[in-house]
């Protein structure tokens, strides 16, 4: 079996009010690389200020060093990915921008490859989304 080097990578923009994100947000990302869950490849912080300019701020420059997640690839997220994804971000608030290694679909890749197979849509729904409409329909 094909055994790839990373799995399938995502581009998250996670947004919030206010300038910074609440503090949970870094233990969140810990947990779940302590899961195997995700492999953080790259994370930074964007701000939109009241006037409409963005600031960017790295990792490093947000947090004390043994405090932050280790990014196994920082620098993935080019000023591009960063300024398109930062697009939503709305005056006076802020955004994590993270790209994430999907672990739990390494072994999967590696078997859609040697089948042929390739994945040639996807949609995600967020949770909170998912969360009212089962509240809503007793499935």
């Amino acid at each position: 079996m094909t055994t790839f080097d990373y799995g399938p990578i995502e581009f998250y923009a996670i947004g919030f009010e206010g300038d910074t994100p609440g503090p949970g947000v870094l233990q969140a990302i810990d947990d779940l690389v302590a899961a195997g869950t995700v492999n953080v490849l790259d994370l930074v912080f964007v701000a939109r200020s009241l006037e409409d300019e963005l600031t960017v701020l790295e990792l490093s420059d947000t947090v004390v060093s043994d405090a932050a997640p280790a990014l196994d690839l920082a620098g993935l997220a080019s000023g591009e990915d960063i300024t398109e994804l930062a697009a939503g971000v709305a005056p006076g608030s802020s955004a994590a921008i993270m790209v994430v290694e999907l672990l739990w679909a390494k072994a999967f890749a590696g078997a859609l490859w040697d089948a042929g197979g390739a994945v040639i849509a996807r949609q995600g729904v967020p949770a909170p989304l998912v969360n009212a409409y089962l509240s809503e329909h007793s499935i």
